[in-house]
């Protein structure tokens, strides 16, 4: 599954990637529930210090394909 970022609360790590593609990984199911578990690109990966995955909130985003 894809999904589009869509909006930011302008604290989270993807603030600056609205309208960026990301795959989804998984959907989160402990301790943030209502969230994907999206995997960066190697030229993303800065914005999570440096990790290769980020969770992204629900309602910030849209899926694109399924």
């Amino acid at each position: 599954m894809e999904i589009e970022i869509i909006k930011s609360d302008g604290y989270e790590w993807y603030k600056d990637c609205i309208g960026k593609k990301f795959i989804v990984q998984s959907e989160s199911k402990k301790g943030g529930k209502g969230k994907y578990v999206v995997r960066l690109n190697k030229e993303d990966r800065y914005l999570m210090n440096g990790y290769n995955y980020g969770w992204v909130l629900k309602e910030h985003c849209k899926i694109v394909l399924f």
